[in-house]
């Protein structure tokens, strides 16, 4: 599936840069909330549609909210509420489907 990252734009219809190519490589590879935080805002087509909007467009139990943070006295970030779930490879698969199928020109 790391194949895929190559046909993902971002919302100029750029390709996407090595760096968002990377977030989405560690998140495939391994979904848990660190990576999933990491990714989940990356735009994936002109559209500007992110991972986490097109999860939410395809299962309607995704969660409406994200990471909650906040910073501690010694400037620390301290995660106050976790994601509520991440999606799974399987559910990977199928947001990767989806965002092909619903980018112009793929």
């Amino acid at each position: 599936m790391i194949n895929v990252l190559d046909q993902f734009t971002d919302a100029l219809g750029a390709p996407l840069r090595d760096y968002s190519k990377g977030r989405l490589a560690a998140l495939l590879a391994d979904p848990r909330p660190a990576t999933w935080e990491d990714a989940h805002s990356v735009a994936l087509n002109a559209q500007g549609l992110t991972l986490w909007q097109a999860w939410i467009a395809l299962d309607e139990t995704a969660p409406r909210e994200g990471r909650h943070v906040t910073i501690d006295a010694w400037d620390r970030v301290v995660v106050v509420r976790e994601w509520a779930r991440v999606p799974t490879v399987t559910e990977l698969a199928g947001i990767v489907r989806f965002v092909l199928e619903h980018t112009p020109g793929q």
